[in-house]
């Protein structure tokens, strides 16, 4: 008797110590940045003007560059969120942030760089291959 209310104890442990509720890091969802995901390409102008061009990952992970009117190139580098929010840092300390929209295939957003004695920034405006 005292094996079978053993048993039914442990069996009422084990249901009870499982819920739906639990999380972990294996089932948590990424953010759905797929509809950003390939190649964008534009312009910028202002204080300083050239072309970029990024990659976005399905993940949302963004790389590229930047290539500056007298050919000086940079890496960039950021992310996208679900909502398209565009957070880039250049290799020059300079920034890039702005927003995709997914149905049009745009971009438009702001940059300015990182340098007290001689502040630069602009807009930037592209389009997805």
């Amino acid at each position: 008797m005292k094996n079978l209310l053993l048993a039914a104890t442990l069996i009422m442990l084990a249901f009870l110590s499982c819920s739906k509720d639990d999380t972990s890091a294996d089932t948590m969802v990424s953010p759905d940045t797929t509809v950003y995901e390939g190649t964008w390409r534009g312009t910028f102008s202002g204080a300083s003007s050239g072309t970029w061009i990024w990659n976005v990952t399905e993940k949302g992970t963004l790389t590229g560059t930047v290539t500056v009117g007298n050919g000086t190139m940079y890496a960039e580098s950021g992310s996208v969120t679900e909502s398209g929010v565009v957070t880039t840092r250049i290799s020059n300390g300079g920034t890039a942030d702005g927003q995709f929209n997914a149905d049009r295939g745009t971009y438009a957003g702001t940059w300015q760089n990182n340098d007290s004695n001689n502040p630069l920034s602009g807009t930037s405006i592209g389009t997805k291959d």
